[in-house]
């Protein structure tokens, strides 16, 4: 059951718990472009992207976001969540789009597992109900193919939805975070004895 805060609005978490829900339940299969699924909206920067509920596993304040130094423009920084340390993007940057100062009530949307998690930061996360990806055509050719390679198409509404897989896969979204090593203690080092005022 992914980790949804309680102050996340409600629709968005019941479609978050049921997809989940209904994942677990079912047979594994391969997902083809014939299965339905739920959708969530994110918006980024005045426009509506789609992700499957099923693949996001949870949503948090971007104000437990840390930044980074010196880090590349698509990393947004660090967020620590059930004693892991996962690094978050910006999806504007990601998907080709000029990046901004953070939004105030943003979200992070928070994908994968272990060693594979991965956050976006994204200005909002709404719920969109079903996509059907039979429906869904080819992106425009004037989109850029790194962006192509993360949209699975683009559906009748004219919102394109995001290929999670390719984002988890993609070694563009890769940080190494350093670990800091534990110091050797040094020897205590001999004191000189104090000196006697002469006399």
């Amino acid at each position: 059951m992914p980790d949804v805060p309680a102050d996340f609005p409600d629709a968005v978490s019941r479609a978050v718990l049921d997809a989940r829900t209904r994942a677990v339940a079912a047979r594994p299969t391969l997902l083809g472009r014939s299965d339905r699924h739920d959708a969530l909206g994110l918006r980024v920067a005045g426009e509506q992207y789609a992700i499957a509920a099923h693949a996001v596993r949870g949503v948090a304040a971007v104000s437990r976001l840390t930044a980074l130094p010196h880090a590349p423009p698509e990393v947004a920084g660090l967020i620590a969540r059930g004693g892991e340390i996962i690094p978050a993007f910006h999806l504007r940057v990601v998907l080709g789009l000029p990046l901004g100062a953070l939004p105030e009530y943003g979200r992070i949307v928070l994908l994968g597992e272990g060693a594979d998690s991965l956050a976006l930061v994204v200005d909002a996360v709404e719920h969109l109900g079903p996509i059907e990806p039979d429906e869904l055509r080819e992106p425009p050719e004037y989109v850029a193919p790194s962006v192509r390679a993360f949209l699975r198409g683009i559906d009748r509404r004219g919102i394109a939805l995001i290929d999670h897989a390719a984002l988890l896969a993609s070694p563009r979204l890769f940080v190494e975070i350093p670990v800091p090593r534990e110091s050797t203690p040094r020897p205590p080092q001999p004191t000189a004895p104090a000196r006697k005022n002469p006399r």
